[in-house]
This record gives structure tokens, C-alpha cells and sequence, in this order.
């Protein structure tokens, strides 16, 4: 908050800055420090003409008056956007939703690529209700349990946004992985006590690692990073904070790679024989495509783990995929070990106030290397796993106004119809499907019917 505060009432000094600049500019203030050492220059330079002296444009005297009712303004404006955003910021509820994916679901780069695209289209704010009250972000999460059930280690992925983007999220994930399913968290998870922060090297527009478009089904990232965290003696967390950045960045980032690629341009042309493009360049060039005409995100990746060397071996596992970019690490021991200020904002898995812009923007393509479900073959450390498919029943089917039917299926409730309720029905299955819950229902439906009457 304090730091927000700050940045406010720099920019407002700065207005107030740029506003006296002006003044002086319209009461030729640079021309009479040229004229005051008019004598010194003549001297050092006697064929130099002597300019002529500026018009002296007596300002009106409504100008100040005017100029600091404009300045207080701005700085009022700004300070209650900024006490709106905070009071919104307080008030946002979040909630954890855990991820139970379906036995077989795989999804390539491109799929993962749309489901952050649509992620960002889910999350982003227009412009106006941005300024009023703020960006809210979404959070993207590996757990790790020390002692699963059973006294196994085991591991499972969650997903956290606010409370009323939570129906939204469901159809994001299923852009690239069909039967997944978001069920409520059964316990209030807490995270461990060492935090440890990963950002990029150099500038956003150098991409670090995305997939390779030759490589045939390569193994996901999570898998590695869920052996390493693994190897940590209690629970640990990776926690991936996305905050969608908004149409202006993606501007700011055209004109960046435009201006880097003019940059190497102008560096052939300088020697006296034009040298030939280095083959590193355009590698960096190509890379470098993959975060325009984007959807960007300001991405915090936050590493927890009981200490500091746990949280830099799972950091490796992700560091260790990296293309013209990479990833460092950066502490925050006097902020959150020390002072407690990261601990509000872990628990709900929400975004910085105030992103990084240079060094945290991520494009869909690089997200999808950080975070995806676990592969299908991937045995090293339990996951939760759903053993049934989402499959939508056909058309034709009853689906009841009311109550909660016969069974579910994708999308709600469904029954069976009336005049087919004479039949017989046939309820085949093995142990622990639901033939036993399918008959319980379809008796207790039969009931209501008949209280109905």
C-alpha cells in the first residue's frame, strides 16, 4: 500500500515538475541564461552570431492559479484511485479450486498456448473498471504433501481466482484438457514458511524456454519439477501468480522488439563493409516473436519449500529449460520471512499491486512450459487422477427443471423419461461405479414424483 502511495504522489511531483518547466519555457527562461553568459560564449567563440533575444510573452494571471487547481486535482484523482483499488484489492474474496485431470488427458503447446489466451480473456478488466478497481489475477499451483495418504508423499494441482470468476475457470482448462474437472479444496492449505522468487534475466521480449514445434510429444516440465520437489523433506508449493497486462503492454512490446531489431540493424551497417546477419541474432529475433501480437500477463513465480536450499532445488527444475532468456532467482527474506508482508497474498494466491514490468511479463507460450498437468505415463509421484470422462449425454435425453435428477452428467442434471420408467433397466458395472448410488437415486426420484401428485 505504501509503496502504490508512493508511486502516486511521485507522478504528481513529477506533473507539478513538467508544469513550472512550461511556465519558465513560456517567460524564456533558457533565453535569458543565454544572454547572462552571452560575454563567456563570445569569448571561447567571437565569430558566433549573437541570437536574437526571445519575445518576452507576459503569461496570463489566471496561468498559476489555474496550473496548481490542475495539479491538486490530478494528485486528489490519484490518491483516491489508489485508496479504491486497495479497498477493492481488501475486499476481493479468493477461493481454491483443486484440479482433478482424467487419467489419459494430454494436451500439446498449442492447446496450452489457447488456454492461457483464454485464461487472459476470462480475467482482463476494460480499461475504466482497471483504473477504479484494479486487475484481479488468478493463480496456477503445485502442491506438495511430505505424507500423502496412506504415508505416501503424494502431490496434487490447484488452480485460485476470485470468488466470481470461479465458473469461468472450468471451461478455460477444458480448452486443453477435456475431462478435467475443478472440485473445492477439502482443507485450508497453508503455505510453507520460505519463499523464494523467480523473474526473467533480461528484457520480456527475449523469450525463455517454449516447445520445440519439431519435438514429438515431449515430456512436461511439471513432471521434473514435481521429482524435485519430491526430494524436499516437508510440503512444498510452486505458486504461479498471472495477472492479465493490459492492450497498451502489447503496444509497449511491438515497439521494444521493433526498436531491438532496428538496433541490430543499425550495428551491421556501422563498419564499412555490411556484415552479414549472425545467425544468434535472428535466433534471438524469431524468439522474440512469440510475445507479439500476444496476450501478456505479469507472472510471479513463487517457490516454497521449508528452506532456502529446498526452494533453489525445485527453482532448478524450472531454470533449467531456458531458450534467449532465462530465470533468476530473487529473495524475499525481510519481506516475508521477516516482516510478514507476502503472507495474505500467498494464502490467497493473488498478484502483485504493483508488477514488474520488465521482468515479469510471460506470453501463452512460455506459460505453457511452467505449468500443465502431469504427463500421462507419469508414475514418480502420486497424483489424484479421475478414472471416468466427461461425457455429455445425448440429446434426447430428459433433463429435469428441477432437483438434482438421476445422474450428472457434464453439463447437469439428467433422468429418465416418464413413460420409459414402466421398462426394465439394466444396471451393469464393475465394483465402485454407481450402480448401487444409480438405483438409490432413480427410487428417491420415483418418490418426489409421487409426492408430487
Amino acid at each position: 500500500m505504501l509503496r502504490v502511495i508512493a508511486w502516486r504522489v511521485l507522478a504528481a511531483a513529477a506533473a507539478l515538475l513538467a508544469v513550472r518547466l512550461a511556465a519558465d519555457l513560456l517567460h524564456g527562461s533558457i533565453g535569458r541564461s543565454l544572454r547572462g553568459g552571452a560575454g563567456r560564449v563570445a569569448a571561447r567563440v567571437p565569430h558566433l552570431p549573437r541570437p536574437a533575444p526571445p519575445l518576452d510573452v507576459e503569461a496570463p494571471s489566471w496561468l498559476w492559479p489555474a496550473l496548481a487547481a490542475a495539479a491538486v486535482m490530478i494528485a486528489g484523482v490519484a490518491l483516491l484511485s489508489t485508496i479504491a483499488r486497495a479497498v477493492s484489492r481488501r475486499r476481493r474474496r479468493y477461493v481454491r479450486l483443486r484440479v482433478l485431470p482424467y487419467a489419459t488427458d494430454h494436451a500439446d503447446a498449442f492447446a496450452l498456448a489457447r488456454m492461457y489466451s483464454a485464461l487472459h480473456a476470462a480475467l482482463v478488466e476494460r480499461w475504466w473498471r482497471r483504473v477504479l478497481r484494479g486487475q484481479p489475477s488468478a493463480a496456477l499451483e503445485v502442491w506438495f504433501e511430505g505424507c500423502g495418504a496412506g504415508g505416501r508423499p503424494g502431490a496434487w494441482l490447484a488452480v485460485t481466482c476470485p470468488a466470481g470468476r470461479a465458473a469461468a475457470l472450468e471451461p478455460v482448462l477444458r480448452a486443453a484438457y477435456p475431462n478435467a474437472r475443478l472440485v473445492a479444496a477439502d482443507r485450508d492449505a497453508r503455505p510453507p514458511a520460505v519463499l523464494l522468487r523467480l523473474r526473467k534475466h533480461a528484457g520480456f521480449i527475449r523469450r525463455t524456454s517454449t516447445a520445440d514445434r519439431f519435438e514429438r510429444d515431449p515430456e512436461p516440465s511439471v513432471d521434473g519439477l514435481l521429482r524435485a520437489m519430491s526430494a524436499a523433506p516437508g510440503p512444498a508449493l510452486v505458486q504461479i501468480a498471472l495477472t492479465p497486462a493490459p492492450a497498451g503492454v502489447e503496444r509497449l512490446a511491438k515497439l521494444l522488439f521493433k526498436h531491438r531489431e532496428a538496433e541490430l540493424s543499425r550495428r551491421r551497417r556501422e563498419h564499412a563493409v555490411v556484415r552479414d546477419r549472425s545467425m544468434v541474432e535472428d535466433a534471438e529475433l524469431r524468439g522474440g516473436l512469440e510475445v507479439q501480437h500476444r496476450a501478456l500477463f505479469f507472472a510471479d513465480i513463487r517457490i516454497l519449500a521449508p528452506g532456502r536450499g529446498d526452494c533453489e532445488r525445485i527453482g532448478a527444475a524450472l531454470r533449467a529449460r531456458r531458450a534467449e532468456n532465462r530465470l533468476v532467482e530473487r529473495g524475499a527474506a525481510l519481506r516475508h520471512e521477516r516482516l510478514g508482508l507476502w503472507a495474505r497474498r500467498l494464502r490467497r494466491g493473488e498478484g502483485n499491486p504493483l508488477p514488474g514490468l520488465g521482468h515479469h511479463l510471460f506470453a501463452p507460450a512460455e506459460l505453457a512450459e511452467l505449468w500443465q498437468l502431469p504427463g500421462v505415463e507419469f508414475a514418480a509421484v502420486p497424483v489424484a487422477r479421475s478414472s471416468l470422462p466427461l461425457a455429455p449425454a445425448p440429446p434426447s435425453v430428459m433433463r429435469p427443471g428441477a432437483g438434482q435428477g438421476t445422474l450428472r452428467d457434464a453439463l447437469g442434471p439428467v433422468s429418465i423419461h416418464t413413460e420409459l420408467r414402466r421398462q426394465n433397466v439394466a444396471v451393469p458395472g464393475t465394483v465402485d461405479q454407481g450402480k448401487s448410488s444409480f438405483l438409490v437415486a432413480s427410487v428417491a426420484e420415483d418418490m418426489c414424483a409421487s409426492a408430487a401428485r
